[in-house]
């Protein structure tokens, strides 16, 4: 029998949460198959087995949080015998199996409902939601005896009410009057609250300030015209002129810290993707060497792994600077909000035909308007405008 354990999800992942298994008691597992999806705080990883054989049993069921080299699962043969899980029994997490032989007991229904608890034979390790945790501490409720409703008896936050209840104190009343609803309150990610508290943080500590550069593309599309079967996308060509760019102003580069102005040695690009969970920015490192066909392989796969659930950790850490392009979705122009511990970020709207006078007369180009938010502590105006006049001119001269 071997032991499945929480991997090592990233240097500075401590503990995660099993969202889902994907495999269940009895299901062939092989090497490098995702066997169960873990929440970390920006994105959820499928976690793949490192080992062959049959899933024997579950260890630590869903929405439990549990430090990594947890042992989560035991994986044998289909018909090996099971060592003793008391062993195991120290996490709140594990799944129970009952007593072969057992009888149950038939159950006599109370004429008054009141929370369930359970009975002193059970198992006091019962699984907990991170929810029902975080209602039993407002409320100073206890989930120990609680009988959970939630899948395979878990303890979910509407017990914890429930026994708040049924605990207070019964008044004699009039019936209010109904109020109508004014729509349902849905409970906040892990994913959503992270990036609740760093955008709050980032807007209320960093001073932002804006500037804006129009920008004519009329040389750079003819220059991905001309490439032949590489096309990289114009979000390629942005990425490539801003790290030309910050090596020529590396005081855009650099980051604020308490004991003064961190400058970075390397230009680690952070890319946000959208996904209908919130927004994540996966990390390119190192793309001050990159050359322009690196940096659409690089970001074609830091895409594709954050929309499909690969990335890890490390993936969307490490970051010295972000661009956030909203042109697909036919945004014009917009500012962003810088994201920590950038002091930078640049927000890249849509390309499109405009009408401009150019040199007396009037022309048909393809204009795109940039907008850098800067954080006032680290970057002055004069060098923001620099930097964004110098990825300007790199764009419009298509100098790649």
């Amino acid at each position: 029998m071997q032991e499945l354990k929480l991997p090592q999800l990233g240097q500075s992942v401590e503990e995660a949460e099993i969202t889902q298994w994907l495999k269940q008691e009895g299901d062939a597992i092989d090497v490098g198959e995702p066997i169960y999806t873990v929440q970390t705080d920006k994105a959820e990883i499928e976690v793949e087995s490192e080992i062959s054989g049959t899933l024997r049993k579950i260890l630590i069921t869903e929405d439990i949080e549990v430090p990594v080299f947890t042992v989560v699962a035991l994986v044998g043969d289909a018909d090996e015998a099971l060592p003793d899980l008391s062993q195991y029994g120290s996490s709140n997490g594990i799944a129970a199996a009952p007593a072969v032989g057992a009888i149950s007991a038939p159950v006599e229904t109370a004429a008054v409902t009141t929370p369930a608890l359970v009975s002193a034979g059970q198992s006091s390790h019962q699984a907990v939601s991170p929810r029902a945790r975080k209602a039993a501490a407002a409320t100073n409720i206890s989930t120990q005896g609680l009988a959970g409703s939630g899948p395979k008896g878990r303890v979910i936050e509407e017990d914890v009410l429930g026994a708040k209840s049924a605990a207070a104190p019964v008044a004699v009343a009039p019936t209010p009057v109904a109020v109508p609803s004014i729509g349902d309150v849905k409970g906040l990610s892990p994913m959503r609250k992270v990036i609740a508290e760093s955008m709050v943080a980032s807007k209320f500590q960093a001073p932002h300030f804006y500037v804006t550069v129009e920008v004519d593309m009329l040389n750079s599309v003819a220059f991905r015209q001309n490439l032949g079967i590489f096309k990289p996308s114009y979000n390629d060509l942005v990425l490539r002129a801003a790290a030309r760019a910050l090596q020529e102003f590396p005081q855009v580069n650099a980051q604020w810290t308490n004991e003064g102005i961190m400058q970075q040695p390397h230009v680690n690009m952070g890319m946000a993707v959208a996904l209908e969970e919130g927004l994540i920015v996966p990390v390119i490192r190192n793309m001050e060497s990159m050359s322009l066909r690196q940096i659409h392989d690089a970001a074609r796969d830091m895409a594709e792994k954050a929309r499909t659930g690969k990335l890890m950790p490390d993936d969307y850490t490490g970051n010295t600077f972000t661009v956030s392009n909203l042109g697909v979705f036919g945004v014009d122009e917009f500012t962003a909000i810088i994201n920590q511990p950038d002091s930078a970020i640049l927000a890249v709207g849509q390309m499109k035909e405009q009408v401009v006078a150019i040199d007396g007369g009037i022309q048909v180009r393809p204009m795109m308007k940039m907008t850098i938010s800067s954080d006032h502590r680290v970057v002055d105006g004069s060098v923001a405008a620099r930097f964004m006049g110098r990825m300007k001119q790199i764009l419009e001269e298509a100098d790649f």
